[in-house]
């Protein structure tokens, strides 16, 4: 009877269905029972909640569980509007998706970035080119991911580059299989002096100018030939340090790079999936402006809701409730799962990036399944750990197939045993996830993420000057060995 009634909640989650769940409850005491939904409506990005029965506490529903944390969560809510006022606060994210759509006379800047990626696209003899983003972290896993959603991922119309080694870059070109000449390249980087990426970018130049040396061009006419097949994504404001000072503002005679793309102020990497690159790697890929239209207008609307102190309508305050819940008695080990090819390619990435660099620990996994399931559920149900973990099921929606309705469904009861599990599902449109619900999910974990993080730290009434879940002061570690005159200096490009 349980496991029918967690059924039909994951599948429609109204509330006749979870009044049905509770009565259940009652009747039966069964050792889960699941939470309202997060609105009387069905959305295109669904919670489910699921709580098991244990001793560690006496809060057995969801209600209970935000009555418990709702003052606190209310504090961290203003405090972080607040905070979006101040442009040093690195929190530019939140407008971003607004911004892109905004209107400037009679384009949005979102009109733009499709226009440059028609440009770049034209730009070919007889065969189309496939595009090569350089990038590394969150300038390569949010446009991944990003594709994948959209249904667009693994098409051999965008790779991705991101390594250092000499036999990587052969077996890359080995991959693609077409001589650079049928490639285009977008790099991404907002200092333009991210070795890894500046590497990639000077190695593909380089090649591609000695092509058309080859081809009887002289230096001069070979370069400008090899710079046709780059647009540079990077910081906005052109100075004489930065990339974008020595490329120039604007298209022009100087060089033949596509250069009016940019990295917004106070957008960090992982926050970036809704920034040009992404915007311009989904374009090249074959996504429509009206899709990628659809996913900013839901992700500015998941803006509104997560700054919304109702928390009944605010999906990332719920799952920062819930992961402080579960944190804080005892499940601290978030396994997070993906369910379904359309997660594939940058979505563990990503979400691990968003979490780790975010949070500063290490109580997260990400995999995707069905691949991970036999590794995964042996470690979780051995005896030692399945009482330190909490999950996340992030699926489609379960009505695209009984089978797959009743996969998830088992797994969700076995999990739900012993352990709290969220489930979020997705709606799916054209064998891709809807565009709503993408802009509606990856906004609200933007906002998850830090809530997360902030809530901690209210907890124990902690509240630092600066936001350590959106800066990354300590990846600097590491680049420093790299400057001038250190015994690990490093020449980009060879």
């Amino acid at each position: 009877m349980l496991s029918e009634l967690l059924f039909a909640a994951m599948i429609n989650p109204d509330m006749d269905k979870l009044n049905l769940i509770a009565k259940a409850e009652e009747k039966t005491k069964p050792n889960v029972v699941v939470t309202q939904k997060i609105e009387k409506t069905k959305l295109p990005f669904t919670q489910l909640f699921v709580i098991q029965e244990d001793n560690r506490t006496n809060m057995f529903y969801f209600d209970e569980i935000q009555k418990y944390y709702d003052g606190l969560m209310n504090i961290v809510i203003k405090d972080f509007s607040k905070r979006t006022k101040d442009s040093k606060e690195f929190l530019k994210w939140v407008d971003l998706p607004s911004e892109q759509l905004a209107k400037h006379g009679t384009k949005s800047h979102l009109d733009e970035i499709y226009t440059q990626a028609e440009t770049l696209k034209a730009r070919k003899s007889e065969k189309e080119r496939a595009l090569v983003v350089l990038g590394i972290g969150g300038s390569k896993h949010t446009a991944e991911f990003l594709l994948n959603m959209n249904g667009v991922g693994n098409k051999g119309k965008v790779y991705f580059y991101s390594d250092i080694d000499p036999v990587s870059f052969e077996n890359f070109l080995g991959e693609v299989n077409r001589p650079v000449s049928d490639l285009n390249f977008l790099v991404v980087s907002k200092s333009g002096t991210t070795f890894e990426t500046k590497d990639g970018f000077l190695r593909f130049e380089k090649k591609l100018f000695n092509h058309y040396k080859k081809q009887g061009l002289n230096d001069n006419d070979a370069l400008r030939a090899a710079q046709s097949h780059f647009a540079i994504c990077t910081d906005k404001t052109p100075n004489e340090k930065n990339l974008r000072g020595k490329i120039g503002n604007k298209n022009g005679k100087e060089n033949n790079y596509i250069k009016e793309l940019y990295i917004h102020d106070g957008v960090g990497g992982r926050f970036s999936m809704f920034d040009d690159a992404g915007l311009f790697a989904a374009a090249y890929a074959g996504v429509s402006k009206e899709k990628a239209t659809r996913i900013l207008k839901s992700a500015a609307e998941t803006s509104k809701k997560c700054l919304n102190t109702d928390l009944t309508l605010n999906p990332a305050a719920r799952s920062a409730m819930f992961n402080l819940y579960a944190y804080q008695f005892g499940y601290k080990l978030k396994q997070q799962q993906y369910f379904g090819r359309l997660f594939e390619g940058g979505g563990e990435n990503w979400i691990k990036q968003l979490y780790l660099e975010s949070l500063k620990d290490f109580y997260f996994n990400a995999t995707k399944a069905p691949d991970s399931m036999h590794y995964a559920s042996e470690g979780f149900f051995y005896p030692a750990n399945r009482d330190k973990y909490n999950v996340v099921m992030t699926v489609m929606s379960p009505e695209i197939s009984p089978n797959y309705k009743k996969y998830l469904g088992a797994i969700l009861v076995s999990y739900a045993e012993k352990v709290p599990v969220e489930m979020e599902i997705l709606d799916v449109e054209d064998n891709a996830i809807k565009p709503e619900a993408i802009g509606e999910y990856v906004q609200a974990k933007h906002f998850e993420i830090v809530y997360t993080g902030m809530l901690r730290r209210q907890a124990k009434a902690q509240m630092p000057e600066k936001l350590p879940e959106v800066f990354q002061s300590h990846v600097e570690v590491y680049k420093n060995k790299f400057k001038p005159n250190s015994p690990y200096e490093l020449a980009p490009g060879q």
